[in-house]
């Protein structure tokens, strides 16, 4: 079988769909691979339909042959995490791709409480802070694919992935997102993400979000990405692996 992520009514919005090897759809069942999908084919998590914006023109995932091309590549998984979700969410990735991981720190470390933290990446949002980082990527240049990962603030990404972003050259390397929210979707971060890694020669894709409620935040109940779509639609072998 197959995902593909699909935008047939042309509003900007792609869906994620699963098809057979004589290429019929799957509808209202789980797949052979534990994944939900509801009446319409779509990919859902706890009812609700997953989604990923795309450009003007998108024709679905196999027709972007650019991203196919990928055999070979090394991956470094980047992550900024207060509570420890996205964190989570890193370490599933790695077990998945495979990859290097690296934790973004800041030289002066955020509050454990949860608002006060909150309330200090508004101040540096309203600042355009650039937080002074004491963690840093060792040869950044051994790396192709980066896959980014931060807990949405404020609509956006905390500014310490903003000085992570500014701090190498990312010429010819390939930076794909992914968030944890409590609400907003990963696409309010996107054109902050895209403007600062093209700045440094990146190509920016999509991403995806896991949507976790406030209490959420706090605790292990939540973070766990449902993958095998997100890497077949992005990464293709060798560095994609079947997720278990």
């Amino acid at each position: 079988m197959e995902w593909q992520w699909l935008d047939g009514n042309e509003d900007g919005i792609a869906e994620c769909y699963a098809f057979d090897r004589e290429g019929w759809m799957y509808a209202d069942t789980a797949t052979p691979d534990g994944y939900t999908v509801n009446t319409d084919g779509a990919w859902t998590v706890n009812s609700a339909v997953q989604t990923m914006a795309v450009p003007a023109g998108y024709a679905g995932t196999m027709a972007q042959t650019p991203q196919a091309n990928t055999d070979g590549k090394r991956i470094l998984i980047v992550y900024f995490s207060h509570t420890g979700t996205t964190q989570e969410n890193a370490k599933e990735i790695q077990a998945a791709a495979g990859g290097d991981l690296f934790e973004i720190t800041v030289t002066n470390p955020y509050p454990s409480s949860y608002q006060s933290a909150v309330d200090r990446a508004r101040r540096e949002l309203d600042q355009n802070a650039r937080p002074e980082l004491s963690s840093r990527v060792e040869h950044m240049e051994n790396y192709d694919v980066i896959l980014l990962g931060y807990p949405i603030r404020w609509h956006t990404a905390p500014m310490a992935v903003d000085t992570f972003l500014e701090s190498y050259d990312l010429n010819g390397k390939t930076v794909l997102p992914f968030c944890t929210s409590g609400g907003s979707s990963i696409e309010e971060s996107i054109p902050d993400i895209r403007s600062l890694g093209q700045s440094r020669g990146a190509s920016v894709g999509n991403g995806l979000t896991e949507f976790c409620g406030r209490e959420q935040f706090n605790s292990s109940g939540c973070g766990h990405f449902h993958l095998r779509p997100f890497f077949q639609s992005f990464l293709s072998p060798p560095y994609t692996r079947p997720y278990r």
